[in-house]
């Protein structure tokens, strides 16, 4: 059957009317159209993130080539080449162990890792260990630049404008002194982070920044004991910082995205350690009650731990609400009677009732000034302070469920205090939804499953 074709294709005639059928069902094959995104009314042409470590990518303790790489701005950046986004250049470190930095001692060292293990009580587990750091990380780059990410690890507000925090040694930040145009070398006075980033005239910024503004309060367990370092930023000062810092970054009316502070709370830093982790027998605990001071008692099953009070001079017990921060070693809670009255855990590692609501109320009034000026400036802004709330409970992506949980939960690092890589496309997705809602964008969100999670030993 021939289906109505001239079956003669030996003719010529044949010949041809065969090979039109033949190419006018090749052509017919379906296109599909492919997905036009559009940038709205934001032009992500040139972007630049400004913040501290979470615009720096850091996880796992330190910065790392692994943890830039998957930063949430430079996922942005990579979505926003899809609805006219250009080059986005991060100050990178080299491969391997990254730079880490404990501004306490002044020392570096590499990122960590979970290795196995033997614990305290003959178990096999698992610990951390610190790698060694490169010290070309710590060399000078900022000749490479302009860079687009100006997220330097440990800033707070008032620094992103400060004329000696690119400086070398105790006086500046060693992140920032290696990505600063001008170090000071010959003036004194470094460029500012704030400089450097409108330096590249962005029309498009992304700012989270306020969260060591009082983080560095809490990691100091509330004491910081004549160190301003460690102070909370008053009010007013915070309030001052970021009306300089939107100034600059949308004075020509760029468009942007703010982005608040989460609870202390919220991090497994801060909530790994219950506040009632002593589980006891009934004979320890009849043990303990014999040997305690007044006010303080036992009972079979989970007990509130035992902690000195700021000077040491008097022991309590743990209210709920109160925090214990993940630098406590386990083996002394598992096997050396650590938070008993023989062995109280010390103040500094512990945020008490007052310490928590201190630390509540500068963030309030951060996060209130943050949501002021976004609204005011007509800038997206993204809270993620109410965001980090709902991350404890989890988010479900592609069949893969992810909460703020220490280890089991997935998403973040093992500093406890900075995301990985599936942490941070969480976070990058977030800021998508609010872009998209706030300027008329459709960028489509990343898979979270593509990126690094918890590496097991």
């Amino acid at each position: 059957m021939c289906w109505g074709l001239d079956c003669n294709i030996n003719s010529k005639n044949g010949i041809g009317v065969f090979l039109l059928f033949c190419i006018f069902f090749a052509g017919c094959k379906p296109v599909l159209d492919e997905p036009k995104y559009t940038s709205g009314d934001a032009d992500f042409s040139v972007y630049v993130a400004i913040g501290n470590s979470y615009t720096a990518g850091c996880m796992d303790n330190a910065l790392t080539l692994e943890g830039q790489l998957q930063c949430f701005p430079n996922v942005l950046a990579n979505q926003f080449l899809l609805a006219g986004g250009g080059a986005f250049k991060q100050p990178l470190v080299n491969s391997g162990n990254g730079f880490g930095y404990d501004f306490g001692t002044q020392l570096s060292s590499g990122k960590w890792v979970l290795v196995n293990a033997i614990n305290c009580a003959n178990q096999n587990d698992i610990e951390l260990k610190t790698l060694s750091v490169n010290s070309a990380d710590k060399s000078w780059i900022g000749n490479q630049g302009p860079f687009n990410n100006m997220g330097v690890p440990g800033a707070k507000s008032f620094n992103l404008y400060s004329q000696l925090f690119g400086k070398g040694g105790v006086t500046g930040n060693p992140y920032f002194f290696r990505m600063a145009s001008d170090t000071g070398a010959s003036s004194g006075l470094s460029s500012t982070v704030l400089g450097d980033a409108a330096a590249l005239d962005p029309t498009f910024f992304t700012m989270w920044i306020g969260s060591y503004d009082v983080l560095w309060y809490a990691l100091a367990g509330g004491q910081p004991n004549g160190n301003s370092f460690y102070e909370i930023t008053p009010v007013p000062q915070f309030d001052a910082a970021i009306d300089t810092i939107i100034s600059e970054l949308s004075s020509n009316g760029t468009k942007g995205l703010v982005a608040n502070i989460p609870d202390v709370a919220d991090l497994p830093f801060f909530n790994t350690i219950p506040y009632n982790g002593l589980i006891l027998t009934k004979s320890q605990a009849d043990s303990l009650n014999l040997l305690s001071p007044p006010g303080i008692s036992f009972q079979e099953g989970a007990n509130p731990y035992v902690v000195s009070n700021p000077g040491g001079s008097t022991i309590r017990q743990m209210k709920e609400g109160e925090l214990l921060l993940l630098t406590i070693k386990r083996d002394s809670l598992l096997c050396f009677a650590k938070g008993t009255p023989q062995r109280p855990i010390e103040s500094t590692k512990v945020l008490d009732t007052a310490e928590v609501l201190t630390i509540r109320n500068a963030i309030q009034a951060y996060n209130s000034k943050l949501r002021s000026v976004a609204l005011t400036k007509g800038l997206a802004f993204a809270d993620m302070n109410s965001f980090f709330k709902s991350f404890t409970k989890g988010f479900v992506f592609n069949g893969a469920n992810y909460t703020t949980a220490y280890l089991k939960g997935g998403a973040f690092s093992l500093d406890g205090i900075h995301p990985n890589g599936r942490g941070y496309a969480i976070i990058a997705n977030e800021f998508i939804r609010v872009i998209n809602a706030k300027y008329g964008s459709n960028l489509p969100p990343v898979d979270v499953n593509a990126s690094t999670g918890v590496m097991n030993p």
